[in-house]
């Protein structure tokens, strides 16, 4: 995985360096700043939008606190589904409600150490709720003003946790096991040929009593920053559209777990991810995205998950 993650960096600058030579074209961002954090967005003109995608994480490595690769008995391979509801109550915000199924698998070694294939499981995720309202438009007389959001969202636990896991490779586990409150910010240029973004979001798991013990997750901030623009990719066939090419970098740094209100010791965890995103315009008011993310890209992944993901996602305006 470490090669794969020096070629992936250098498609990630090669592709920047596509959108800077690229024309000077300026393309309208719902959320340029939030990378792939959230499943769907609405542009202010949209009313009623609905969200389909399907990932594909084919390699999973965990690591403990001093970053090197734990020999986990969860799962090594996950097949994600997603599907989500976007609707606006103002040109400014939205809310958004999305559920996701998710399969994982493991292969599976005999007592003779031979492969005898792969075990899977699958299940319904915990759902989301969130919401977005923009404070400041961006305004095509005015192109350095940026466009900010203010978002927050609601995760409850109610799949399948780690902490209530009946299977010895944890392919049944699909959620945190705690609800989760999240908050940021979101800003970017809307008005430039190649647009700059940033996204700052801080999540609070609510303490949750599992197996007799009181526990809470540290705060999990998040930070992204992305760069979007045209390429000169061409006619797909699909549509006469151009192509938005989007690259970014997210940094994600939890503290400290506590058990019964003690400090768990090295139980903080961080990770370092990089993507890379292609939206289309499909017929008249659909669109398909396809992503390439990494996480543990650079840096120490501590007492977190090294991976990659594919995903193509397909968004339908209805109103």
């Amino acid at each position: 995985m470490i090669f794969f993650r020096f070629k992936f960096v250098a498609a990630l600058i090669a592709i920047s360096g596509g959108i800077f030579i690229s024309e000077s074209v300026t393309l309208a961002c719902a959320s340029c700043g939030s990378g792939g954090d959230e499943p769907l967005v609405l542009f202010p003109a949209e009313a009623i939008k609905i969200h389909g995608s399907v990932s594909l994480t084919p390699e999973l490595e965990s690591t403990g606190p001093d970053g090197a690769t734990l020999q986990s008995t969860g799962p090594d391979r996950r097949v994600n589904s997603t599907f989500a509801v976007g609707l606006a109550w103002s040109p400014r915000g939205f809310f958004t409600v999305a559920q996701s199924l998710t399969t994982n698998s493991r292969a599976v070694v005999g007592a003779d150490q031979a492969a005898s294939g792969r075990a899977s499981r699958s299940g319904v995720g915990d759902p989301s709720f969130s919401g977005r309202y923009t404070v400041l438009m961006p305004q095509l007389s005015r192109p350095l003003m940026p466009q900010i959001q203010l978002l927050a969202g609601y995760r409850p636990a109610i799949a399948r946790s780690i902490h209530d896991s009946s299977d010895a490779h944890l392919l049944d586990v699909f959620g945190s096991g705690f609800d989760e409150i999240r908050a940021g910010i979101d800003l970017w240029l809307g008005m430039l040929s190649v647009k700059p973004g940033v996204a700052l979001t801080a999540t609070e798991s609510l303490a949750t009593r599992h197996n007799g013990t009181l526990l809470k997750p540290g705060t999990l901030i998040r930070l992204t920053a992305s760069l979007s623009g045209i390429a000169p990719i061409g006619d797909f066939g699909i549509g006469a559209q151009p192509v938005k090419l989007t690259t970014g970098i997210t940094s994600d740094r939890r503290g400290a777990a506590s058990a019964d209100h003690e400090i768990v010791q090295n139980s903080e965890q961080a990770v370092n991810g990089a993507f890379i995103s292609a939206d289309i315009s499909a017929w008249e008011s659909d669109g398909i995205k396809l992503t390439l993310a990494q996480q543990g890209v650079f840096g120490v992944v501590k007492n977190s998950v090294a991976s990659q993901n594919w995903s193509v996602a397909w968004a339908r305006v209805l109103r």
